[in-house]
């Protein structure tokens, strides 16, 4: 027998290490430094304020004394990590939950610049970087309805400012605030238009003595930047002439023929479902008054008999009209 040969290869595999990339470390004896900045107890916010509409900024703070110094290699990525919802990458937004609030961190010394949601689109340079100096503000802005007449917005960590591996600084508030919807008081308003005689509407577009009434606008809050106004016809009394502010009679009334208008103090038709930009400036808060006129309006067509065309008819007169205001 011929001895057999058992041959065993021999494999050498040469294996390379690949070296993990450096990552951001703090300098010897720095590391996170939490900014504390006040809120007031309370915010007020225009009831009506569009989305993006600034709410409260704090006064700058401008750092000094930081350890929180650290040491980055090139292509590191940065950015802020939202504590109270969720992070986009790359944008400067950071909603509080669902509340339709959300948070900034505003870099001042960086003409202001809002800092962006981790990672940042943008990378890093290599270096050692402190914070000495640097100028840091939180803002409050609306950035949907918001959910509720009060809300609450919580004290504590609203976020960090990452750098890769470590987190420098962080943004804290140290106590709640409250959002409150702000809107001013206004009472109903009813209007005696007195008694009038049919032989006053002789022919179709004859018109009453215009009676001058007031809107109250009372406990308005500081803040509001503007205030509007529109005219809305109601069920009851559907609109007759929009354009020139007429509304028909409502169902209680027994007067027939007649409608009512709206007027402003000048006496020109107030067109319904039209803003009206109401004149003062109500930034300074308080109470006040906006002066309208109203009055009847003949809409039946003029017949061969005048005043006894068959559907005018004496009787109560009464109409309704809804004042709608936005706060802005």
């Amino acid at each position: 027998m011929t001895p057999g040969k058992i041959i065993v290869p021999i494999v050498f595999l040469a294996l390379t290490g690949q070296g993990a990339e450096a990552a951001c470390s703090f300098v010897k004896g720095h590391g996170l430094t939490t900014m504390q900045f006040d809120f007031p107890p309370t915010i007020s916010v225009p009831r009506d304020a569009p989305n993006g509409t600034v709410l409260f900024e704090t006064p700058t703070k401008t750092l000094q004394g930081v350890n929180s110094s650290y040491t980055c290699p090139s292509g590191y990525s940065y950015g802020i990590k939202n504590s109270l919802g969720t992070t986009t990458p790359g944008n400067n937004i950071f909603p509080i939950g669902n509340t339709g609030i959300a948070w900034q961190w505003i870099r001042v010394e960086l003409n202001g610049r809002a800092a962006r949601g981790y990672p940042n689109i943008d990378s890093g340079p290599s270096g050692t970087w402190g914070w000495n100096g640097t100028q840091h503000a939180l803002r409050l802005i609306k950035i949907a309805d918001t959910q509720g007449e009060l809300l609450k917005i919580p004290s504590g960590i609203f976020g960090y400012y990452y750098y890769d591996s470590i987190t420098p600084m962080a943004m804290s508030v140290t106590s709640s605030t409250s959002i409150v919807a702000q809107s001013c008081d206004t009472p109903d308003v009813s209007v005696d238009m007195g008694k009038h005689k049919l032989s006053s509407f002789p022919e179709y577009g004859s018109q009453s003595a215009p009676v001058s009434f007031n809107i109250r606008v009372n406990n308005c809050p500081k803040g509001i930047n503007k205030i509007t106004y529109t005219l809305a016809p109601t069920p009851n009394s559907p609109a007759w002439n929009a354009s020139l502010g007429i509304v028909n009679l409502n169902g209680t009334s027994t007067a027939k023929g007649l409608g009512l208008q709206i007027l402003g103090d000048n006496q020109q038709p107030l067109e319904l479902n039209k803003s009206y930009v109401f004149g003062e400036s109500p930034a300074a808060g308080g109470n006040f008054s906006i002066p309208l006129t109203a009055r009847y309006f003949r809409v039946l067509p003029t017949g061969n008999n005048g005043v006894l065309d068959p559907g005018l008819n004496a009787g109560t007169a009464n109409a309704d009209v809804w004042f709608i205001m936005n706060y802005l």
